[in-house]
């Protein structure tokens, strides 16, 4: 599995399909900022422009936009006519059927689909501090649209019989167009870069990227990634600083330090169980590495951010 599919994996990601609205000219809809839940606005017919902190983009058919941080934004057209909040148009699907919405004034219409990601950011923490506040993507022509599209619209269908797994329907294609869309920005950016995005486009790298996502408990070395990536231990090594902008060693220990860190709040397993999984011998090394990382001892994270 690639690195990006494991992370998606252990965060435990979720979409689903929370608006589909036709909006005709003068409108515009103010969307909250959220800590748990990231809002993506894809674009089905017509135009219209988003307004975030990192300015204003214009959008298309077939034009999604992703908000990975969960800011506060504006969508409409134009941005300058009254905003209606997000949550008045927001309805709870009945027999699983997500009824279309309708706002606005009689100019020139637009379609747009909104979409709402949740994950555990410890464990996302990789792909969200890598990606931008906005992340801009051409998806005309996915499958996954028109999938979307018609999912959609057999709530419209002339069947007496309520369509049957909807929700899990639409939450499955959202997902696909997540992903879609990801993996078309990550395989569009520019040769040369740093990071973990830069990474997954590496042959190399995105092998030992995935091994070690995938596998973070294995008592790696470079010399064993680098057999399996088919890259000598120091070849690996060179290319892994130079692509990641750190050693090997430095974003493993980083990342277990991670799966400890939702582990201690999701878990009744001792911090010495989980000090062993996340690769050090002793608790109290643990306990030194957490608090640089964290900012509090393990015992303390957990009591504070222990959930159910």
């Amino acid at each position: 599995m690639d690195a990006l599919s494991e992370v998606l994996r252990l965060a435990r990601f979720t979409a689903s399909v929370t608006l589909d609205a036709t909006a005709q000219e003068p409108w515009c809809v103010s969307v909250p900022a959220s800590e748990s839940i990231a809002r993506a606005h894809l674009i089905v017919e017509g135009e219209c422009r988003v307004r975030a902190s990192h300015g204003d983009v214009e959008l298309g058919p077939g034009e999604f936009l992703f908000l990975p941080h969960g800011e506060a934004h504006l969508i409409g057209s134009p941005l300058e006519a009254e905003a209606v909040s997000f949550a008045s148009l927001v309805r709870t699907p009945v027999a699983g059927e997500l009824l279309p919405v309708r706002l606005g004034g009689r100019g020139r219409s637009t379609r747009w689909i909104s979409l709402g990601f949740a994950c555990e950011p410890h464990l996302a923490q990789p792909l969200l501090a890598a990606l931008p506040g906005v992340v801009r993507v051409d998806l005309a022509g996915a499958p996954a649209i028109q999938w979307l599209r018609d999912g959609l619209g057999l709530v419209l269908s002339a069947s007496d019989a309520p369509f049957l797994g909807a929700a899990a329907s639409r939450s499955l294609l959202a997902q696909l167009l997540f992903v879609e869309a990801l993996a078309r920005y990550v395989q569009a950016l520019p040769p040369g870069g740093k990071g973990w995005l830069a990474g997954l486009n590496d042959r190399y790298v995105g092998r030992a990227l995935a091994l070690v996502h995938g596998r973070p408990g294995e008592p790696w070395t470079v010399e064993r990634l680098g057999r399996m990536v088919g890259l000598s231990r120091s070849s690996l090594a060179d290319r892994f600083s130079e692509v990641m902008g750190e050693p090997i060693f430095a974003f493993l220990t980083r990342w277990r330090l991670q799966l400890a860190a939702e582990s201690l709040i999701t878990s009744t397993r001792s911090v010495e169980s989980i000090a062993r999984d996340a690769g050090y011998e002793s608790a109290s090394a643990f306990s030194h590495a957490f608090k640089r990382a964290f900012g509090k001892p393990p015992t303390a994270w957990r009591r504070k951010r222990k959930r159910p």
